[in-house]
């Protein structure tokens, strides 16, 4: 079977919602600090409508058929303080059952077209220090490190 890219629309909200939350339970090995119920509060719910609406920024939904098994969520992101033009890519994920057969790199390829339709020149993602998948996947596409983020408990 084929892995088709589409666009999320207006109606895809929850199928988002659902494939994100999957990236929480993922992630919550690496970030005590995550708030497991987000993708169901009201904060998350407007993130999730705004997202497949195409308000926010831009979504792309990786079908497997007629199996939905990932998506990339992107953005504009303005660091004010660098010269290129970015797109962040907020969350990005493929349901553990379907890892490994090429459907990130179909995202990270519509990613890539989407971000040079918005004269963007860099892309951008941020990954858990300790998610040495994601971070592997990413550097196999290109990326680098390019900073380190740090949190203190006080």
């Amino acid at each position: 079977m084929d892995i088709v890219i589409k666009t999320a629309d207006s109606k895809d909200w929850q199928l988002i919602q659902k494939l994100n939350n999957q990236v929480f339970i993922n992630d919550k090995e690496n970030d005590d600090d995550l708030d497991m119920d987000w993708p169901s509060s009201e904060k998350g719910v407007s993130y999730y409508k705004k997202l497949a609406n195409g308000k926010y920024g831009k979504c792309f939904i990786a079908y497997l058929g007629k199996i939905p098994v990932g998506y990339a969520a992107l953005a504009i992101k303005d660091f004010g303080y660098r010269k290129s033009k970015y797109v962040e890519i907020e969350n990005i994920g493929v349901n553990p059952e379907y890892r490994s057969q090429g459907i990130g790199q179909k995202l990270i390829d519509s990613t890539i077209k989407w971000a040079k339709e918005q004269k963007a020149t860099k892309l951008y993602v941020s990954a858990y220090w300790k998610n040495k998948r994601a971070i592997n996947f990413y550097k196999k596409n290109g990326f680098y490190e390019s900073g380190l983020e740090l949190d203190k408990k006080i």
